[in-house]
C-alpha cells in the first residue's frame, strides 16, 4: 500500500507519501480546491490510501474524495491521537506523520473519525441550522429583557406578542432604547419566520426516516430533538453497546487513575456537542411529566445537585435511545431499567 498523508488547511495542502519500500518523501503542495484534489487522485496508483485530519477543510476534502469514489480508501483522522508528545509541529511534519501512521494502520489502527454519508450530512445540517437559528432568537429575546430591566420595566407577558407590543409602546424609555427595541423586534420577527421555515424543511426530510419516528416515542424527545439526535448518531453500528453511545455523548465523568489513586472529575465533553444539547434539553422536557426520567431525577436530586442529577438522567435517556434504535421498536415504559438483551431473550 502507498500511504498518502495530507495536512489540510483552508487554502494550502501539504502532501507526503510513503511507498511500499518504506521511503517517505514529500509531494508537491497543492491548493485545497476540487480541481487540485482530482488532479492528485489521477496521479496516484490504484493501491494508494489517503489520511487527512479532522477539520472543516478536511470535511470538504473528504466530500471530494467521496464523490471521486475514494471513500473506502480515505481516512478522516483525529490528529490529537498521533504523536501528541512531539515538541515540533510543522505542516511537513504533520503530513509525514500521517503517512507514516497510515502505512502501519493494519498493526496500529488509526484514531479515525466517522464521516457521515450524504443523506445524514444533509439531515445533520438542517437540524443544526434550525437549532442555530433558535439560539439567535433566544439571544434577541435576552437582549430585549436586558434593555427593559435597565429601565426597571417588567411585564408578565411576552414582549413580542401583540399584547406585549402594545404594552411596550406605552412605556416611557429614552429614544436610543426605543430604537434598539424596534430593531430587535424586527430581527425577532425575521428569525421567527426563518425558524419556522427551517422546521418545515427538517420535518419533510425526517418523514422518510423511521428511526426519528421511533425516537419521538421517548419522553422528552419531540420532532426537533429526535431529528437532532438521529442525525448526530447516524450509524448505530458504530457503537458496540449502550455505554459506547453514552461515552460518545460526553456526559460521563472523567476518570484519572494512578496506582491506588482514582479521581473522578467533571464530564468529558467528548463527542457531539449538539447531541449533548439534545439530551439535556430532552431531559428538561421529560421532567415536566411523570415519566421514569422524572422519577429518577427527583430521587437523585435528594442527594445530588440539580445539574448533576440532570446529567445522570441524560445518560439514561441516551441508553433508551440506543435500545429503541437497536431493537427497531418504540419506547416501552414497562421496560425501564431492564437490560438490553432481555428483549432478545424473550423473542427467542
Amino acid at each position: 500500500m502507498i500511504a498518502i498523508g495530507v495536512d489540510v488547511h483552508k487554502r494550502q495542502c501539504t502532501v507526503a507519501a510513503q511507498g511500499e519500500d518504506g521511503e517517505l518523501r514529500m509531494l508537491p503542495s497543492m491548493e485545497n480546491t476540487r480541481e487540485d484534489w482530482l488532479g492528485l487522485l489521477q496521479e496516484l496508483p490504484p493501491g494508494a490510501e489517503i489520511a487527512l485530519e479532522v477539520s472543516t477543510s478536511g470535511y470538504f476534502a473528504m466530500s471530494v474524495l467521496e464523490e471521486a469514489g475514494w471513500r473506502d480508501r480515505a481516512h478522516w483522522v483525529h490528529t490529537a491521537g498521533i504523536d501528541s508528545l512531539r515538541k515540533q509541529k510543522t505542516d511537513r511534519l504533520d503530513a509525514r506523520r500521517l503517512a507514516r501512521k497510515l502505512s502501519v494502520a493494519d498493526r496500529d489502527p488509526l484514531p479515525e473519525a466517522w464521516f457521515p454519508p450524504p443523506e445524514i450530512r444533509e439531515l445533520r445540517l438542517r437540524a443544526r441550522q434550525r437549532c442555530w437559528l433558535a439560539v439567535l432568537r433566544a439571544q434577541v429575546r435576552n437582549r430585549v429583557q436586558s434593555l427593559l430591566q435597565r429601565h426597571g420595566l417588567r411585564s408578565g407577558r411576552n414582549p413580542f406578542s401583540p399584547a406585549g407590543q402594545a404594552w411596550l409602546a406605552k412605556q416611557s424609555v429614552p429614544a436610543a432604547t426605543r430604537e434598539s427595541l424596534e430593531q430587535l423586534g424586527r430581527l425577532h420577527a425575521f428569525l421567527q419566520q426563518e425558524v419556522e421555515t427551517s422546521e418545515s424543511a427538517l420535518g419533510e426530510a425526517a418523514k422518510s426516516i423511521p428511526e426519528i419516528a421511533r425516537l419521538r416515542s421517548i419522553p422528552g424527545l419531540g420532532r426537533i430533538l429526535a431529528a437532532v439526535a438521529w442525525s448526530e448518531i447516524g450509524d448505530l453500528e458504530r457503537f458496540a453497546s449502550p455505554s459506547a453511545l453514552v461515552n460518545y455523548t460526553g456526559r460521563v465523568p472523567s476518570l484519572h487513575e494512578s496506582g491506588e489513586v482514582s479521581v473522578r472529575g467533571p464530564i468529558t465533553h467528548q463527542g457531539s456537542a449538539w447531541l449533548r444539547w439534545a439530551l439535556i434539553t430532552g431531559v428538561n422536557a421529560a421532567l415536566r411529566g411523570r415519566s421514569p426520567f422524572a422519577q429518577r431525577y427527583r430521587k437523585l436530586k435528594q442527594r445530588k445537585p440539580a445539574n448533576v442529577a440532570k446529567t445522570a438522567v441524560a445518560r439514561s435517556l441516551a441508553r433508551c435511545v440506543y435500545g429503541v434504535l437497536k431493537h427497531e421498536c418504540d419506547y416501552q415504559e414497562e421496560r425501564w431499567g431492564r437490560k438490553l438483551g432481555s428483549l432478545v431473550e424473550q423473542q427467542a
